[in-house]
């Protein structure tokens, strides 16, 4: 047996390695291997680094990787089966460039190529200190009011980083923003770790990571809102009145200590506007009578702008003027049925009061009639405002006719 073993053995070995080739093959040809890099970025990961130390200047550098694997298996591969790392637990503090390797779960998988293959870091002992938080009021409160010192809880916070970083930190700062405020300013900010440049030192961060700040706002005086009222004197011209008053700004807001504040009334009034003789309307700034111990804060002068609109008081008359034929050829003459026209007039009551009938026509146009019997619109030339309200007759009635012919009245 021991002799036939040993001339065959060779043969035995030279077929299990065609059997284990032509397995290969078939397999191969039905799951044919593919190398070809994977789809996403991978974070890296550090391993081994002491509790003590700490690592900074990744900067959140990923990798890419080329990988080989049967075709099957990259139908199924995904990014939690592969990690980047590299390994500290020998390191030494420093500047350190370290190698990155990569881990793959699923199998069976090749790692051809890491891109970048290494990386750089700094590797430093952590350090921690108790810095005072200081605050920065950023604006000016809304006029009247201030700002006073802000309440900050904690007081202090625990600034934690690598040693050499935690050692450049003198403040820790928070701002806050008070501009036009007139109530009290709380939240929750995060100090900003800053060096003796007042400039933001890097890799560090506070402990806790937020202060509750509160900045009191205070009033300086009493503010209220008051309407402005316009003081006038004396009377339009006769005939006149006034039509309407409006005033710029309506209201003014003003400051004061609370007892001279509430003793005003709701209105301030202006300084007198003269209507004397007044007959058109007018617009003017005037001046705001201020009591005594009271300040202005918005408009920031003691002035507004009045607008008195003056118009005429308004008058009626009825009138009976005679017509006026017009336009009539010279060898024709006419007859009008009435001999009187009646118009009813309004305008203002200075006009109307002079108005006298010769003041107003009445005319009826013939330019170019033939004779023959017309009706005729009255036309009405009056002075300037004076309004027609009605006429009556609305029409006349005209007989034209030649001028031999002797007119005969209307029957």
């Amino acid at each position: 047996m021991s002799r036939w073993l040993g001339r065959n053995l060779g043969l035995m070995f030279l077929s299990l390695l065609l059997a284990f080739f032509f397995w290969a093959v078939a397999t191969e040809a039905k799951d044919p291997t593919q190398n070809a890099p994977f789809g996403s970025p991978i974070p890296i990961e550090t391993d081994g680094l002491d509790e003590g130390m700490l690592a900074y200047g990744m900067n959140g550098t990923r990798v890419r990787v080329e990988l080989r694997a049967p075709q099957s298996v990259w139908a199924t591969l995904s990014t939690d089966e592969l990690r980047a790392y590299i390994d500290l637990s020998e390191v030494n503090t420093g500047t350190l460039t370290i190698p990155i390797r990569v881990d793959v779960q699923a199998a069976p998988v090749q790692v051809l190529k890491i891109t970048p293959s290494e990386v750089s870091l700094t590797v430093e002992r952590i350090a921690e200190k108790t810095i005072t938080v200081t605050t920065r009021l950023e604006g000016t409160p809304l006029f009247g009011f201030r700002a006073d010192a802000p309440e900050v809880v904690p007081q202090t916070v625990r600034v934690r980083g690598p040693a050499s970083w935690v050692a450049k930190v003198t403040q820790a700062q928070v701002t806050i923003s008070v501009q036009d405020q007139q109530s009290d300013v709380r939240g929750d900010y995060q100090p900003v770790l800053l060096d003796e440049n007042e400039q933001p030192v890097a890799n560090v961060e506070p402990v806790p990571k937020a202060v509750t700040v509160n900045a009191p706002i205070s009033q300086l005086g009493y503010v209220r809102d008051l309407a402005v009222t316009v003081a006038w004197e004396g009377q339009p011209a006769p005939g006149y009145r006034i039509a309407n008053v409006a005033v710029d700004p309506q209201l003014v807001k003003v400051i004061g200590r609370v007892e001279v504040v509430r003793e005003v009334t709701g209105y301030l009034l202006t300084q007198p506007v003269s209507l004397d003789t007044l007959t058109r309307s007018l617009t003017t700034t005037v001046a705001l009578q201020m009591p005594e111990g009271l300040s202005l804060i918005s408009p920031p002068r003691p002035y507004v702008t009045v607008s008195l609109t003056i118009e005429a008081i308004q008058s009626g008359l009825t009138l009976a003027v005679t017509p006026t034929l017009r336009g009539l050829s010279p060898n024709l003459s006419a007859v009008a049925n009435v001999e009187t026209v009646v118009l009813i007039l309004s305008g203002p009551l200075p006009v109307m009061e002079q108005l006298q009938v010769e003041d107003v026509e009445v005319v009826l146009d013939l330019t170019n009639l033939m004779p023959g019997d017309y009706t005729i619109i009255p036309v009405v030339d009056a002075p300037e405002g004076v309004i027609v309200q009605n006429i009556f007759p609305e029409a006349v009635s005209v007989r034209v006719q030649r001028a031999a012919t002797l007119p005969s009245p209307f029957r």
